[in-house]
């Protein structure tokens, strides 16, 4: 069995990359809110999929329509457009803006083809043929092109989240290194600080993780969401709770930062020596080595912050129960 001491400092590094892994989250989705990044993630994916010629006449449409406009505040782009809303403004707007559905997929084609400017458009044609390939069922045609528009909201995910890993990562740099959040001084104070180990044990047990993930979601305090994790592009929380939730957001972040600094670990650039604060490295006494182990200390940290809350996780799960299997500690 391994020792209960690497077990032990297993689960308080778990933790800490738990709460670190959080603060960046917390810190990305205030920038995603501030910056809009979903709303100008959406309009890329779209413009990608809608080529309609110069100044994507097609997409400028869809964003003009009522049912797409009154998805955000008036002068904004929404982050998000469901897929019937999408499909049904796509076919008022093709078919010649008449407020109504055609009778059947020939008469849409009809009215598509006696509007060169969409016809002959990449995404007139894609349109054209995937009607075409419904027959002349026009519930099938309106499924044809709901698939085709969640198909490039797939890829417009998949944009959002490279962007979001390259994000988190600098953030996670920069908190590191600001924090100065060394996983090797870390790793060794507790092997040899068995009072600070314990604590560490009794934050992590103490602590509900699940309720701090959960947190972290926008529009949490109004909106259930099936991911602890900040929402990606084909996600979407009321645009009236924006304000509230980039205010949780920065509350989430200072709550995790004390947090942190309450766990009493040797985190920081300076140390209390009595009523003054010192700082801890001292130039001339730092060799080139112990600032070569302190920078892959803090790159150790901002790696295992970069993999994400839901990793560490469900990792601190599976090492509670390899622990819970020798001798547990007293309450």
């Amino acid at each position: 069995m391994l020792n209960s001491s690497i077990l032990d400092i297993a689960l308080g590094m778990v933790f800490l990359f738990v709460l670190i892994s959080l603060l960046c989250s917390a810190i990305n989705e205030m920038l995603a809110q501030f910056l809009r990044m979903r709303a100008k993630n959406l309009e890329a994916g779209l413009t990608n999929l809608l080529q309609s010629g110069e100044g994507n006449k097609l997409v400028e449409d869809l964003y003009k329509h009522p049912l797409i406009s009154g998805l955000s505040k008036t002068g904004q782009k929404p982050s998000y457009i469901p897929p019937k809303h999408f499909t049904l403004a796509l076919i008022d707007i093709v078919s010649g803006n008449t407020g109504k559905l055609p009778a059947d997929n020939q008469s849409l084609i009809e009215a598509i083809e006696k509007q060169p400017a969409i016809a002959q458009t990449e995404a007139g044609k894609s349109i054209v043929l995937l009607l075409h390939e419904a027959g002349n069922d026009l519930e099938k045609g309106r499924r044809n092109l709901e698939r085709w528009y969640n198909d490039a909201m797939d890829r417009v995910g998949g944009w959002y989240k490279q962007k979001t890993q390259i994000i988190i990562f600098t953030i996670a740099l920069i908190v590191c290194t600001a924090l100065n959040i060394d996983a090797i001084k870390i790793s060794q104070t507790l092997w040899t600080d068995i009072a600070l180990r314990q604590a560490l044990i009794q934050a992590a047990s103490s602590t509900d993780i699940a309720s701090l993930m959960l947190q972290q979601s926008p529009g949490s305090a109004t909106v259930q969401g099936d991911d602890s994790l900040p929402l990606q592009a084909g996600e979407q929380f009321p645009a009236n709770t924006a304000l509230k939730d980039s205010e949780q957001s920065v509350k989430n972040a200072a709550a995790l930062v004390k947090q942190i600094r309450q766990l009493q670990l040797p985190i920081g650039w300076k140390v209390a020596d009595g009523d003054v604060k010192k700082w801890i490295w001292v130039s001339e006494n730092y060799k080139a080595m112990d600032w070569f182990i302190k920078i892959m200390g803090i790159l150790i940290t901002t790696f295992a912050a970069s993999l994400g809350a839901p990793f560490w996780f469900q990792l601190l799960n599976k090492v509670v129960d390899l622990r819970s299997a020798g001798k547990q500690p007293a309450k």
